[in-house]
Parts: C-alpha cells; sequence; structure tokens
C-alpha cells in the first residue's frame, strides 16, 4: 500500500490548498456569518467537496473521452443547468459556482432530463456511465424511484447487454441518504426479456465506503482536511489501465531518458511513429510527425534526486513544440512507456524485439486493484467502463441543494 500512501499524502495537502482558495474567494477573506455554518479557513462544505471532486473526475475521464464531460446541476431553483462537452477544467469551478448550493433537492427531474436525453441519443451506438455527486435523500424521491425503474425495465425490454449506469457518490453522512442510497441501489433491477441476465442499473458509493477506505490507503484517522478526498480516490481510479496511482509511481523508474520509438494515435488511430532522441538534460529532438519537420521538446523533473534512480516525490513536466503551429503542447505522463498529450493525442513507446508493456501495468494495476475497500471503490460502474476506456458519453450530476451546504464534522 505503499504506493497509495505517498499519492494520497501529495493529494491531501493540494486538495486542501485549493478548499482553503475557495473559501477565501467565497467570503472576500472576511468571516462568514454564522449562521452559514462555518468561517474562513475552517472545514470545508460538502459542495466545496464535491467541487474539488468534480475537478479531479473530470481531469481523468476527459482522457478516454474526446468529446468531452457533460455536467449537470440541479437544486435550488429553476431547471437542472447543462454544462456539455467540458473537455479541460480550466474555469470549471467558475462555472459551477455561478449559483451556491440553495434549495430543495430535485434530483429526480433532473435524473429523468439525463436519462430521456440518453434514450434520445441512441443508446446502441452510445452507451451512457452516469455519476451523481449528492449529499441527502431527494425531495421528490418517488420521481427518482420510477425514473430509474421505468429506465431498467425499458432497457431489459429492449437490449441484450445494459448500455446504462448510474453510480451515486454520497458526499458526507448523512444516515438518510445513506439509507435511501442502500435503497436504490438493491431494487433498480429488471430481467433481460433477451437473455434472462440481471440488468443491474445502480450501484452505490457511501460515505462509509470512503472512510474504510481512506482507512485503508492512508492508515490513519480522517481529519477535517483529508474530507476534501472524497473525490481523489475516484480521480485515482481512473488512469491508463484502471490505475492511475500506479502508473504515476511508475513514470519514477524512467532512469534513461525518453530516447525511444514512439506511435502516436488519435481516438485510437494510429497517425506516425516518432523518433524522439533524449541529451539527458531535459531537451527532446522528436522526428517523423506527418508534417516532416523534426521538432523539439523538453522536460523537468522535480525534486529530482542526485543519484541515478528518481526520489519517490518526483514527477515529471513535458511538452514539445507543435512542428505545424509553432506552440506548445503539455503533456501527461501515464507511465512509462504512455504520454498523454494537451491535443488530444497520446504516445505509445514502441518495445524492442517485438516485446510487450502491456504485462508490467497489468500486473501492478491487478495487485492493487484487489486492496479491500479501495477495490471495492474501483470497481464501480462510473469508474470501471472509465478505467477499461469504454466509449460512453459520461455525464456527472452535481447536487446544489441546501444540503450541499452544509459540513461534516
Amino acid at each position: 500500500m505503499g504506493l497509495f500512501k505517498s499519492m494520497f499524502k501529495a493529494m491531501e495537502g493540494e486538495l486542501g490548498n485549493v478548499i482553503n482558495d475557495q473559501i477565501s474567494q467565497a467570503t472576500g477573506g472576511k468571516k462568514k456569518k454564522k449562521k452559514e455554518g462555518r468561517t474562513s479557513g475552517g472545514p470545508p462544505t460538502r459542495w466545496e467537496k464535491a467541487v474539488v471532486s468534480l475537478d479531479k473526475i473530470v481531469t481523468q475521464v476527459v482522457k478516454v473521452d474526446p468529446d468531452g464531460v457533460d455536467i449537470v446541476c440541479f437544486g435550488g431553483s429553476g431547471d437542472p443547468e447543462w454544462y456539455r462537452n467540458i473537455k479541460n477544467t480550466k474555469g470549471l469551478e467558475e462555472m459551477i459556482n455561478t449559483e451556491r448550493p440553495k434549495g430543495a433537492c430535485y434530483m429526480g427531474s433532473a435524473m429523468d432530463t439525463c436519462i430521456n436525453d440518453a434514450f434520445d441519443k441512441d443508446l446502441n451506438k452510445r452507451p451512457v456511465a452516469i455519476l451523481v455527486l449528492t449529499a441527502g435523500k431527494p425531495d421528490d424521491a418517488d420521481a427518482l424511484d420510477s425514473t430509474l425503474k421505468n429506465a431498467v425495465d425499458k432497457i431489459a425490454a429492449e437490449y441484450e447487454t445494459c448500455p446504462l449506469s448510474v453510480t451515486f457518490f454520497q458526499v458526507g453522512d448523512d444516515e438518510r441518504a445513506t439509507s435511501y442510497l442502500s435503497h436504490l441501489d438493491d431494487n433498480m433491477q429488471a430481467e433481460c426479456a433477451a437473455n434472462g441476465e440481471t440488468f443491474d442499473l445502480v450501484d452505490t458509493i457511501k460515505d462509509d465506503d470512503i472512510q474504510k477506505a481512506m482507512s485503508e490507503i492512508k492508515g490513519t484517522k480522517d481529519s477535517g482536511t483529508t474530507g476534501a478526498l472524497v473525490g481523489a480516490i475516484a480521480g485515482a481510479a481512473l488512469g491508463v489501465g484502471g490505475m492511475y496511482i500506479y502508473n504515476k509511481q511508475q513514470v519514477k523508474k524512467r532512469t534513461a531518458g525518453w530516447n525511444g520509438k514512439w506511435k502516436v494515435t488519435y481516438n485510437g488511430d494510429e497517425v506516425c511513429q516518432l523518433d524522439v532522441k533524449d541529451d539527458q538534460q531535459g531537451n527532446l529532438t522528436i522526428d517523423g510527425f506527418p508534417e516532416g519537420e523534426e521538432t523539439t521538446g523538453t522536460y523537468t523533473v522535480t525534486n529530482d534526486s542526485e543519484g541515478d534512480d528518481y526520489d519517490s516525490e518526483d514527477e515529471f513536466a513535458i511538452t514539445f513544440v507543435d512542428p505545424g503551429g509553432n506552440w506548445e503542447v503539455e503533456g501527461t505522463v501515464e507511465d512509462e512507456h504512455a504520454i498523454t498529450w494537451s491535443d488530444g493525442t497520446r504516445w505509445d513507446e514502441i518495445p524492442p524485439d517485438n516485446g510487450d508493456w502491456k504485462g508490467y501495468a497489468a500486473a501492478g494495476a491487478g495487485g492493487a486493484a484487489l486492496a479491500g475497500a479501495t477495490g471495492f471503490l474501483l470497481d464501480k460502474q462510473f469508474f470501471k467502463k472509465a478505467a477499461k476506456k469504454d466509449q460512453c458519453d459520461y455525464i456527472i450530476l452535481m447536487d446544489r441543494s441546501a444540503k450541499m451546504a452544509a459540513i461534516d464534522y
């Protein structure tokens, strides 16, 4: 579990800083009124936890959904707000924070809109995975029950496999919410008319599941700051091969530079093969793009140790200059043999002598996924689909009702 502890220690600090920044921005650096339940610098609200979670989840999901993620905010007054085809997190927090949490939780009507939208797009061509970040039992629970049951009955009658999943992610420890989510988990099922298979539409991640995983990963009791990690598990679950944590740690093994042959793909289709030369001083020479022009790249390593091996805290920042447009393309190092780029492409190192890198990643991911409470979370439908790179439409519903303004101590 050492891999998990290192990653979450770093992420705890990052998320704590984000929440403190959000608090400062929301309050103008002044104390909030007592009736709002907190003061500047105090424990985060459920909404603030959810916003941080959303950022981490979207960052990972867009790597497997080039069309972008749809985000739907519900609660308060008016109809659900749709933000379609979100392809990065730039400006995301400001966008969904145009309204603060307030009002009733009308999740049923929001879910009905999402599911009708999914059926209209033809689920045979494009399955849909829905994630709901919510704090409590909805005020229109009967409507939500009816929407979900009608959906699974329709799918069971018309489809041979289930093309729709709904994962509920509970933010906070509201007991009524926990009980209601258990009800949904147990009852939204139907038997497929074509083959007799049981279609199980809903799965849930409850507060207790999160706390168990936190203890398992960190080996310590939770604290106010670590409450923000409610979304960190989700984000960590979605990397290449399903194990972002494993892949980030594998980066540390890249001790011979980035020399080699690399296959470039876009949306799964091969574009070209590149020859990369690394001077071992942070400079790359790249040849093989369709434009025919040689280009350059750079990389840096943070906290680089003095020895031959990288330290456990090291991370790479890598870019290259687009040969046609002369702008910098930023890369995310997924593991020591794979890089995804801000232009939507992916580079995979071509192994010498017809070897295969996949065995290494599969072994690491498989071993980590067996870890008790953490493995339980990684097996939830929304995250499992993303980890498998399923070609789905990914939709995230954000509960923006008054229940999300509460603080869990």
